[in-house]
């Protein structure tokens, strides 16, 4: 019996690793006109060794629907590689990627203005990144761009908050399960008081982007500094943050992970592993 449970933790943990490895996300991609052209970029990479497998697989877009509690819908764009050919136009760019070999996918900015999320799955691990570009009305001149990491899905995390004297902080997640996910919003000050909060259900799918006194349905934020939690009880979500400058220059706020009171059972189960491959052993 016991070790069958060593065997099954085990299992559970090779499991998720597996996941992780070959699925991820980015919580945000836009596309198209919105005063600016915005174009986003995908860089993939193989980082398997000479003779390793080569990794097949697909982008999947989708884009946010107008009711949080809804399902969210393809997000259809047009991107070309880096020889210039059209890998898709949809919602979906399949690829392939030799051990040690990189593609890159960049959105063509045409039409009018998208947002959503992306999630990158394939047969072998791959590593990923993602730059939002936003360039002028004509498309011709860069006018900002930050890169974004790949991303897990997580119950628990947060971002800094930095707003005041021109800068705000807009904030983007994506509820990436197959089940609608019940989310809490609590925007909270450098003394870990809760300034406000909200809850909100983010149907299987959708994704929701704004600044901050957008998502906490405010018409504006005091000058403060804090951090922006957000945490789901029935649900994985994935999340990233832009912390844009009085110019409209902008960089990546990444967010981070934190504490859950899942963890401590977490953490005890461990220890219970431990001690049965000790005594197995």
């Amino acid at each position: 019996m016991k070790r069958f449970l060593l065997v099954c933790g085990f299992m559970i943990c090779s499991t998720v690793v597996s996941f992780g490895q070959n699925t991820f996300y980015f919580a945000h991609v836009v596309d198209g006109d919105a005063g600016g052209i915005w174009r986003t970029t995908i860089f993939l990479t193989n980082p398997a060794a000479a003779g390793g497998a080569t990794a097949s697989g697909a982008i999947m877009l989708t884009k946010d629907s107008p009711a949080l509690q809804d399902a969210g819908t393809p997000m259809n764009a047009t991107f070309i590689n880096a020889s210039n050919g059209q890998p898709s136009s949809g919602n979906t760019i399949p690829f392939q990627i030799a051990p040690g070999q990189t593609i890159k996918f960049t959105s063509t900015g045409g039409g009018p203005f998208a947002q959503g999320f992306a999630t990158v799955s394939s047969n072998a691990p791959v590593g990923g990144s993602l730059v939002f570009s936003l360039y002028n009305a004509a498309g011709t001149q860069l006018v900002a761009e930050a890169g974004v990491p790949s991303a897990s899905a997580v119950g628990r995390q947060a971002m800094f908050v930095d707003v005041g004297s021109g800068f705000d902080i807009g904030v983007a997640y994506a509820n990436p399960g197959a089940a609608a996910a019940n989310v809490r919003v609590a925007l909270l000050n450098s003394d870990a008081q809760t300034v406000l909060s909200t809850t909100q259900t983010l149907g299987a799918g959708n994704h929701k982007a704004g600044f901050v006194n957008q998502l906490l349905g405010q018409p504006s934020i005091p000058p403060m500094v804090g951090t922006l939690q957000i945490t789901s009880d029935n649900g994985l979500l994935s999340a990233i943050a832009l912390r844009f400058a009085p110019t409209g220059v902008f960089t990546t706020l990444a967010p981070f992970s934190i504490a859950s009171l899942f963890l401590e059972p977490m953490n005890a189960l461990q220890r219970l592993l431990s001690s049965l491959h000790v005594f197995l052993v």
